[in-house]
């Protein structure tokens, strides 16, 4: 929907509960599976012919187990620490883009205090393509910097998986239209994120388009790969 500046609304992140569930869940089995590691195997190890624990395990045991128990309880507390600075809320409104920690503090990055590129052929408000090792994200400048702009995985963390986040994007990049219109928006911005510059709306019909030819390319590419062993290591991957 198309705003002006009087009536431009503040809208906020939406938890997705089922993407949230299946994250904590997967986060619940690697505890367990560590757990498993580090002290089920050593344990099931010396325990499997119901011998006497040798002096060597008894000195092993009393030097290891300290030391992983030391280790659980140093990511406990790290954990405690780092849960008062993550993110349990994103709301966009005409002042700019908010993330609301668990602390209570808000970090903000403001129309306002958004500048004009500091490099040769980046827009104002561009986008850094994902790698293999980090996911792509928005950016944009201030004091000559530049700045990244998270809706979804702030650098503290979120508490929960958001399930409009392509909304709450097309929601700031209106309010730099609006409040910051010297700013010059990417168009790979708009395309990444499937969201149509004209009414800053987002394309759900081209984000399943998309998301069905990515799958399907995988398919291929798998099967591809299937094949290729098949007949040259005679095994099969898949089947």
């Amino acid at each position: 929907m198309i705003y002006n500046k009087e009536n431009f609304p503040k809208i906020a992140s939406q938890r997705s509960l089922a993407a949230t569930i299946f994250v904590y869940l997967l986060f619940g089995l690697l505890c367990i599976a560590m757990l498993a590691l580090f002290i089920g195997i050593p344990l099931s190890m010396q325990l499997e012919h119901n011998s006497q624990l040798s002096t060597n395990e008894i000195i092993f045991n009393l030097i290891y187990f300290p030391i992983v128990l030391w280790g659980i309880w140093a990511f406990y507390k790290n954990y405690r620490r780092q849960k008062l600075k993550k993110v349990i809320l994103i709301s966009v409104d005409r002042n700019g883009l908010h993330h609301h920690q668990y602390d209570g503090i808000v970090q903000s990055i403001l129309y306002k205090d958004l500048e004009h590129s500091a490099e040769t052929y980046v827009s104002d408000i561009d986008r850094s393509i994902g790698t293999k090792y980090s996911q792509g994200y928005i950016f944009g400048f201030k004091e000559g910097k530049q700045i990244p702009i998270h809706f979804s995985k702030p650098e503290n963390g979120l508490t929960y998986i958001p399930k409009n986040k392509y909304h709450l994007i097309g929601h700031f990049l209106q309010g730099v239209t609006l409040f910051s219109p010297h700013l010059k928006i990417s168009k790979a911005v708009y395309a990444d994120y499937f969201i149509n510059p004209a009414t800053f709306e987002v394309n759900k019909k081209a984000q399943v388009i998309t998301y069905l030819l990515v799958f399907v390319l995988f398919l291929i590419i798998l099967i591809a790969i299937d094949l290729f062993t098949k007949y040259t290591s005679g095994f099969s991957i898949l089947f």
